[in-house]
């Protein structure tokens, strides 16, 4: 008996959860029509094949023509640019010094951190 009315309960809120949820889904269908989802799949696939498009593009190599002619361009820009630089200097550079440098010798101790000391409390 005790069983029978727990299932019951079990039952009951079974049927209340399941009519909340459907009506959880008639708003979401209020929200959203079968001709918005039809139209934002639509575009969604015509975004894919775009990019299919793009990728195939830029993703094809170049033939030897066309290699060649890219280098040669390179080249071309490349004997531009180093004609714009500036000219080497002709004169030579100061002679430094050989002289020793004295430096400070390494440390041969970890300095680790120092703490202070707790200072012991008063009584109060």
């Amino acid at each position: 008996m005790v069983n029978d009315v727990e299932f019951a309960k079990i039952q009951v809120q079974v049927v209340e959860r399941l009519k909340q949820g459907n009506e959880c889904l008639d708003r979401m269908h209020k929200m959203m029509s079968i001709e918005d989802v039809e139209r934002i799949m639509d575009e969604t696939q015509e975004a894919i094949e775009y990019q299919k498009q793009i990728d195939e593009l830029l993703g094809n190599t170049l033939t030897d023509e066309d290699e060649t002619a890219v280098l040669a361009e390179l080249e071309q820009i490349t004997q531009q640019e180093l004609q714009n630089l500036p000219d080497v200097p002709a004169a030579s550079l100061p002679a430094t010094t050989t002289e020793d440098v004295e430096l400070p010798d390494v440390p041969t101790e970890d300095p680790g951190v120092k703490r202070k000391a707790p200072a012991p409390l008063l009584a109060s």
